[in-house]
């Protein structure tokens, strides 16, 4: 277009303003402007991940259908897969709840597996999910279209064996870290070893272990929980461990003593239950009381700080006092590396434990199995009636199957340790370039230091409803995070654990496998960062795509000049501007997506 010049224009300053040439006019449907036309979203996986998802978000995007998809027989992710003796959180449970749902009545400090599991039942069955999971329904692959815009998602029910395709304008991966198990590469475990065989994570319930002889192999959460539980049962227990690991201090100090028998969290009474039914304002500062243990100062995590030193001689005395002041088995128990390099935790009655004549605490490598037990680097062979495989999972950050984006790129190989980038290089810890509309929670740069897992949660959930808004009520078909945001964002995460005792060397499931040292779990920050940087949205950052009646003109969606309400809106409706004298927040006045 040529623009003209207004002779006549500015004469006080003696310059002339370019005038436009004057465009054809546009005038949308006739149709009001609608915010919330109808868009669907499938969400993978019904842990805690996948339920706040599936609370929030419906509820943050109107017009939103949704599905769930499960493979498990019922809700609860980690939750419902472990249930080997003695599994239960090692955070307090009033902490592991939703921060909109709490529940007053739970039953002791630490809770059971079970316990938990049935608290997300009925989180999902109050808040209406249960009509839209499908459980025993396992996605096998994922395919972005772009000739429909949508995700063609393979869904297969385990039940009857038959496969389906869904398609969706958004899809959401929530599948979890914790359920990729595998036992341990030890030569001769699986083809040679003829006793009882199982991971913690596939524990037979129907397994009597009453007077065995049994090897735990390893130390992490699930070793540190089973052995205490094992052991008032089974005749003889020998506990292999690969590295040393912190225990930290109790979250209270006024725990009951931890015992093999009792993790140490006291249980609740129901007079304490009915005075924080009572009292709502006294179980809200007794929840603060222990979120805030959540919220440790960054510099905790800084190398030879005075923060982290702190706390290694907090840790160092805890487990002292633990073993009974014996230097020896201190020296035993103590890591090398800093605290925090690993998940720490209280560790109940574990210490206690390891001290029992019933049980031998062994560094030794196993370097094979026979048909009767395992023979360690000395060469010695401890036969056993059972091996229990306490070691953990593998990364759960790479997606679990075929996620294909534009291009044909598969995400699952591309992300892959040996794969062109070789890690999960994502953005902000909930998109990633090249896969449109498509999100994660609870994977890759998305928990932030310090913070409960649920809050985590709910977090990438209402970012992502955002994201989703946006698309909906703008006449967009995509959002996109380009590559160059993504790029920046994951030099911020390189350099950010350079001085952290994260990038120590330990090997933890902050990592992506063992020798790896880029942290790939944690958002470069603290909890209360990732909030804020989470508020508002750097739209800068997205490319998006136009629906087609919006190719003409971006203000498309404006419509006929009316809002879709307008046409039969109530008094409410029109007026939910005003409110009552002395509520009006000036901070939020106006600001609300929903008003």
């Amino acid at each position: 277009m040529v623009a003209q010049v207004d002779s006549k224009a500015n004469s006080q300053c003696g310059l002339a303003i370019p005038v436009p040439e004057k465009r054809s006019s546009y005038y949308p449907k006739s149709r009001p402007f609608d915010r919330h036309r109808p868009v669907k979203l499938i969400i993978v996986g019904a842990g805690i991940a996948g339920i706040s998802a599936a609370i929030l978000i419906p509820r943050k995007v109107r017009n939103l259908s949704y599905v769930v998809y499960e493979k498990n027989k019922r809700v609860g992710g980690a939750w419902e897969e472990n249930k080997y003796p003695g599994v239960r959180c090692d955070v307090p449970a009033h902490t592991y709840q939703l921060s909109f749902a709490p529940n007053i009545r739970w039953s002791e400090y630490y809770p059971k597996g079970s316990e938990i599991r049935q608290y997300y039942q009925d989180v999902v069955d109050k808040y209406g999910v249960s009509e839209h999971l499908r459980v025993r329904h396992e996605v096998s692959k994922a395919t972005w279209r772009d000739d429909l815009s949508q995700w063609e998602v393979t869904v297969k029910d385990l039940e009857t064996g038959t496969t389906h395709m869904d398609f969706a304008d958004f899809f959401l991966s929530a599948p979890g870290l914790l359920n990729k198990w595998s036992l341990p590469d030890i030569p001769g475990l699986q083809d040679e070893y003829q006793g009882h065989l199982c991971h913690t994570a596939n524990w037979d319930p129907d397994f009597d272990y009453h007077g065995k002889r049994i090897a735990v192999i390893g130390n992490g959460a699930s070793g540190l929980q089973i052995l205490p539980n094992l052991l008032a049962d089974a005749g003889h227990i020998d506990h292999y461990v690969r590295s040393k690991v912190w225990v930290a201090p109790a979250f209270r100090k006024d725990l009951l003593p931890a015992t093999a028998e009792n993790p140490g969290g006291e249980p609740y009474t129901e007079e304490q239950k009915d005075e924080w039914t009572n009292n709502p304002k006294a179980y809200l500062e007794y929840r603060r009381s222990l979120d805030i243990i959540f919220h440790p100062p960054w510099a905790n995590q800084v190398k030879d700080s005075p923060q982290n030193r702190l706390v290694r001689e907090r840790s160092t005395q805890t487990i002292l006092e633990r073993v009974g002041g014996d230097k020896a088995w201190l020296e035993r128990l103590l890591p090398e590396y800093a605290p925090g390099c690993k998940r720490p935790t209280p560790a109940p009655g574990y210490i206690e434990a390891i001290l029992d004549p019933k049980v031998e605490y062994i560094t030794e490598k196993i370097t094979r199995a026979t048909s009767t037990g395992l023979v360690t680097a000395d060469g010695k062979l401890r036969e056993v009636d059972a091996i229990i495989a306490a070691t953990g999972f593998r990364d759960g950050t790479i997606p679990r199957f075929p996620t294909i984006g534009k291009n044909g790129t598969d995400l699952s190989k591309y992300w892959a340790f040996d794969g062109p980038v070789g890690y999960p290089e994502t953005y902000l810890g909930v998109m990633a370039p090249g896969f449109p509309n498509y999100f994660f929670i609870h994977q890759a740069q998305g928990n932030g230091a310090g913070g409960t897992v649920p809050m985590q949660c709910e977090m990438s959930a209402t970012y992502i409803a955002k994201v989703i808004r946006k698309v909906q009520s703008q006449s967009y078909k995509t959002a996109v995070p380009s590559q160059e945001a993504t790029n920046d964002f994951n030099d911020i995460v390189d350099g950010a654990f350079d001085n952290s005792v994260l990038s120590d060397s330990c090997n933890s499931w902050f990592k992506p496998g063992p020798g790896k040292t880029r942290i790939t779990l944690h958002w470069p920050g603290t909890f209360h960062h990732r909030f804020d940087a989470y508020r508002d949205p750097r739209w800068e950052d997205f490319v998006f795509e136009r629906q087609d009646d919006a190719r003409a003109n971006r203000f498309e969606y404006f419509g006929n000049g009316s809002a879709a309400f307008e046409e039969t809106g109530s008094v409410l409706e029109f007026t939910n501007y005003l409110k009552e004298p002395g509520t009006v927040d000036l901070a939020t006045l106006h600001e609300n997506w929903n008003e």
